[in-house]
């Protein structure tokens, strides 16, 4: 009896096809989630992405290109914006009105270190949104092909993210294992910022004013009007998550830092 199975014929076009497609199945999927008509799978593609960039970023200068606090002045750990500081007294107004230490349940809680969470969160993500503004929100009016510029951004902000996970940049203590205490700090606030970031930037793609075909190439033309702009239901929705999101991190920064820089 002759086997049914049939062999791969190198002169078939659609074997030949077959094959590519296995090649380069995974980078192909992952792109064409980058555009994917839902939003949510383009969340997927661009989660995918963004932390395989920061991985092979984050082990090529934990292993290989060792420079420890090599970011410990950028604007990803020291906030150019504002500078990262606690109010050591409440003053005596404050101090009479407030009291500086509050009995709660048997615990004693220092009210001032309640107002510098307050405080720094107001300031962490007044500074996040300006940054998101102009590098994501303005960036979003030029598109190349089917890139939005804001992608520059987002490459190079995860790029940054991977060094100063690695190279100990971050101005918080790390323990015993350097490489996991980065890894750690940057998933307590790092990863939620670079996650509303990428959400802000997802939910706003259609503000794309002006278009060119490639990027060698300079036949700019306008896609619509540069107001107003306009959000389908699922781009409002991601675009909601992205601030709150932003928020959440600026809170969780805020209270990393009072933790250990506290009254």
């Amino acid at each position: 009896m002759k086997s049914t199975t049939s062999k791969e014929n190198p002169s078939n076009p659609a074997s030949k096809f077959q094959s590519e497609t296995k090649k380069v199945g995974f980078c192909s999927k992952i792109y064409n989630l980058l555009f994917h008509d839902d939003l949510y799978y383009r969340i997927g593609g661009f989660l995918i992405f963004g932390l395989l960039l920061f991985f092979v970023t984050w082990a090529l200068f934990e292993f290989v290109f060792k420079s420890p606090g090599l970011l410990r002045d950028s604007f990803v750990v020291r906030k150019w914006l504002f500078k990262n500081e606690v109010i050591k007294a409440l003053g005596p107004w404050g101090d009479q009105t407030f009291q500086s230490v509050w009995n709660l349940l048997g615990l004693q809680i220092k009210v001032g270190n309640f107002i510098n969470v307050a405080y720094l969160t107001l300031k962490y993500f007044v500074n996040h949104l300006v940054f998101v503004v102009f590098f994501i929100f303005i960036f979003n009016l030029f598109k190349v092909g089917r890139w939005n510029l804001s992608i520059v951004y987002f490459v190079f902000y995860t790029i940054l993210w991977g060094v100063a996970t690695a190279s100990n940049s971050i101005p918080f203590p790390y323990g015993p294992n350097q490489a996991v205490g980065g890894l750690i700090l940057f998933a307590r606030f790092g990863l939620w910022t670079w996650f509303s970031y990428m959400l802000l930037l997802i939910s706003t793609t259609q503000f794309a004013w002006l278009g060119t075909s490639s990027w060698t190439s300079w036949d700019w033309e306008q896609k619509r009007k540069i107001w107003p702009v306009s959000f389908s239901k699922d781009q409002l929705e991601i675009f909601i998550y992205g601030l709150l999101f932003l928020l959440a991190s600026s809170l969780a920064e805020a209270n990393i830092y009072v933790h250990y820089n506290g009254i």
